[in-house]
């Protein structure tokens, strides 16, 4: 039988600007001044993830990791790891590989399947993985504020709620900013094992795990087949009409959240059942009539209450307090950029 090039070679070999390791290049991109201390943490954190990536990955090496990026190889491990006694969705996972790119734009896409190639390819550009990183740290000021009864306390986290907004819908001023810091060596003076931190680490965790599992299942559900698509017509919702690529998306979103909340036993997390909703949430902010569909995918709106129904399905009460907190954030996003939504979509 013809070896067939794999994913990853199928990555590298198809796309401008491609790269092995994204962690390495990205640090040797950034890397504009000479501070040796700088080099060495930056060193050391990249031995450490070359390190870690391969204890958990059996260590095989680089070679037969899912990505060329070492979060994302993590959590298509956890994926893997979730599967266990299902030996053929383990397989089928195994075949996944996930390729960063520097490219400009918010993006990840399932790559059409290829009869010269094996596996499934995924590419995801930089600036989706920053959005969602963005959106959850404005929604863990949110969350964590919530929670909070001094009044005094709150307001101490106005300051960086705006900023976080800002960074999400300015990424000059975000640049800027690192780039201020890193000139004067100023680091964040959160502690980093703060509730805040952690609500974000959280929410950013599971939504990029919905992300990527919203693409695997364009691929595991045959969307990027060419010889047609496999519609499972318990995915519509009753009040829509849509056409067949709607139906793909809705598929898409409900095996992403199945893959990442009842494979990974995380029903109970209402974190992790926030994060779906804040991705479509973070989606929204690209688009100013998120209640219209487009001629590839349904609408923010019914996307959003597509996967507010499958939080329901496991638990009312947490749906509908986790509606009202979406309630307020959006809310706050419309009063901040005065009206930038014409309707209230989420609603």
């Amino acid at each position: 039988m013809e070896n067939k090039e794999s994913a990853k070679e199928r990555f590298l070999g198809s796309f401008l600007g491609a790269v092995n390791d994204w962690d390495k290049h990205l640090a040797e991109a950034i890397d504009s001044d000479d501070d040796p201390n700088r080099k060495k943490v930056a060193q050391e954190i990249l031995d450490e993830q070359e390190n870690h990536g391969n204890i958990i990955n059996s260590g095989l090496g680089r070679e037969t990791w899912y990505s060329n990026d070492y979060f994302i190889n993590c959590m298509i491990l956890d994926f893997i790891s979730y599967a266990k006694g299902d030996l053929d969705l383990v397989n089928e996972l195994k075949l996944i590989y996930v390729g960063k790119l520097g490219n400009p734009g918010v993006d990840a896409e399932a790559i059409n399947m290829d009869m010269e190639s094996e596996g499934y390819l995924i590419k995801i550009l930089w600036e989706m993985d920053l959005n969602i990183q963005l959106i959850s740290s404005f929604v863990s000021y949110h969350a964590y504020g919530m929670q909070i009864e001094d009044e005094n306390e709150i307001d101490k986290l106005t300051p960086g709620l705006v900023e976080s907004f800002l960074h999400l819908i300015d990424k000059e001023a975000l640049l800027k900013k690192a780039n201020e810091d890193a000139h004067v060596g100023q680091t964040d003076e959160e502690d980093p094992s703060s509730l805040r931190n952690h609500i974000a680490s959280e929410l950013y965790e599971a939504s990029m795990k919905f992300l990527l599992g919203h693409e695997i299942g364009h691929h595991f559900l045959k969307h990027t087949k060419s010889n047609g698509r496999n519609i499972v017509s318990k995915f519509i919702p009753t009040d829509v009409t849509i056409n067949q690529l709607h139906l793909d998306e809705f598929a898409a979103d409900n095996f992403g959240f199945d893959l990442t909340i009842f494979r990974g036993k995380k029903e109970s997390n209402k974190n992790f059942l926030l994060a779906p909703l804040i991705v479509i949430l973070m989606l929204a902010l690209l688009d100013k009539t998120p209640e219209e569909p487009s001629q590839t995918h349904p609408s923010m709106r019914n996307r959003y209450l597509n996967l507010l129904s499958k939080v329901s399905e496991i638990n009312e009460q947490v749906a509908s307090e986790l509606q009202q907190f979406i309630n307020f954030v959006a809310s706050w996003i419309n009063d901040f950029l005065h009206g930038y939504w014409k309707t209230e979509w989420w609603k």
